[in-house]
């Protein structure tokens, strides 16, 4: 009967300590548990301060190692590269129209239409666009007035022609400046003009031209 007391006094005992266990805080009773769970792990950890200072280092040894010329490089804008909305760079398309007024203009010339040439020519002449066809708008404008026989309006032109203009053209100019000259009765400076054409181009087949007109 004893034994049999001791035994149901045993299995109270046992049964009391394992509710006072259940009943202790999660936190007390689970502390090694989080403590395992917060440890990071050697596999998952970031790099130490050790290793970050010897990268920079690293990173600065190679700078110092590098030219002068290497290490300076020009800082761009953006603006000075624009782009458009799909990343590519911005090329402007070219203004064609001055293009078509000089094209425009050679045509009238050649269709013996000489006002309208005249009026394309000084358009390009006044905007100074496309600048490179200046010099050979005021060339084709001396033509027309000579075309026409406007003589004293044509000088000018070609006088501009010789000073400024295209060197291709300098020939011809100073060939039509003696022709000129010559039809206003201007024979002393018609002379003049074929004496330079002969000096800068003594080869030019102007010169017989100009002889058979009595210009020497």
């Amino acid at each position: 009967m004893k034994k049999i007391t001791n035994i149901i006094f045993a299995l109270l005992l046992v049964s009391a300590l394992i509710s006072l266990d259940s009943c202790r805080p999660k936190a007390s009773r689970n502390r090694n548990t989080a403590k395992n769970k917060t440890a990071p792990s050697s596999a998952t950890a970031g790099p130490s301060a050790q290793q970050v200072m010897s990268r920079a280092d690293s990173v600065l040894s190679k700078v110092s190692a590098m030219s002068q010329e290497q290490r300076d490089i020009p800082s761009v804008s953006t603006d000075d590269y624009p782009r458009t909305p799909w990343g590519s760079s911005y090329i402007p398309k070219p203004d064609l129209t001055a293009y078509s007024t000089y094209e425009t203009g050679l045509s009238n010339f050649t269709n013996g239409e000489y006002d309208k040439a005249i009026a394309n020519f000084s358009q390009i002449a006044v905007t100074g666009r496309p600048s490179e066809f200046v010099p050979n708008a005021y060339y084709w404008m001396g033509e027309s007035y000579f075309a026409m026989q406007r003589y004293p309006d044509a000088l000018p032109y070609f006088e501009y022609t010789v000073k400024v203009g295209p060197s291709y053209k300098r020939e011809t100019a100073f060939y039509k400046l003696a022709l000129c000259n010559n039809n206003m009765g201007n024979s002393q400076a018609a002379t003049m003009y074929s004496e330079r054409l002969m000096t800068e181009y003594p080869k030019s087949s102007y010169r017989a031209k100009l002889r058979k007109l009595g210009i020497r």
